[in-house]
């Protein structure tokens, strides 16, 4: 009976020793790590460098006065300051119909007793009305006394042949000045045939400025020259004072 107290005494002191060899530490415990905040840098505004660009010099230069336009002595050359050509018109029948030659030699005899009168000669000639002259032809030798009426049987042309036959062509030309003070011009309406000028009905008129000048001109003209004529241009020479 002594030997089981014993036994359990020798036991249990087996027990602690092993127990106390196999018990495991504590794990480690880190030491408390203290984070120092390191405050933002506080951003340096930076400034790009900027080039100035210099503000270029200016010099004041008065200004050239331009070159004076001189006006040659002979009537040859064009002004600057031509009238302006508002208005040109050709019309190249008056009449509907071709008017017979006697009472055309009746009402103007120097133009169609000329032989060298029409524009399929060598030299080409050809006369102008004025629109009074005109306007009498219509007056005296026309039933209506207007144009596109019959023509009058004059006495001295009973039996008479009607060839040629003959019309007008008329010519409206409306310029408007432009110089300033008063000048004299020659104005010029130039008749083409085929490329060239063929005639020229010139007038030397004072040019005022704004107020209009109106040329007006009737060319007689045989039937078969019609066809020949093909356009009117106006020029404007300037006179010297």
């Amino acid at each position: 009976m002594k030997k089981y107290p014993l036994f359990l005494i020798l036991f249990l002191i087996a027990m602690v020793v092993a127990t106390g060899c196999t018990r495991s530490e504590p794990a480690a415990v880190s030491p408390p790590v203290t984070v120092v905040q390191t405050p933002l840098a506080t951003p340096i505004p930076t400034t790009s460098e900027i080039t100035p660009v210099p503000t270029p010099l200016v010099t004041y230069q008065p200004p050239v006065p331009p070159e004076s336009v001189m006006v040659s002595a002979t009537p040859t050359r064009v002004a600057t300051d031509n009238p302006y050509l508002e208005y040109l018109n050709v019309r190249k029948k008056t009449f509907d119909y071709s008017i017979p030659n006697c009472p055309m030699g009746v009402a103007f005899p120097a133009i169609v007793n000329d032989s060298r009168y029409g524009i399929q000669h060598q030299v080409p000639k050809l006369t102008a009305l004025s629109e009074d002259e005109y306007e009498t032809f219509l007056w005296k030798y026309t039933e209506g006394k207007a144009e596109n009426t019959p023509v009058k049987t004059l006495n001295q042309c009973q039996g008479a042949d009607g060839d040629p036959r003959w019309n007008f062509v008329e010519t409206r030309v409306i310029l408007n000045p432009t110089n300033v003070r008063p000048a004299n011009y020659t104005l010029s309406v130039n008749v083409r045939s085929k490329g060239e000028v063929i005639a020229r009905f010139m007038t030397t008129q004072t040019l005022t400025i704004d107020k209009k000048i109106l040329l007006t001109y009737y060319i007689p003209l045989k039937a078969d020259d019609q066809d020949l004529f093909e356009t009117v241009g106006v020029t404007y020479t300037r006179l010297p004072n």
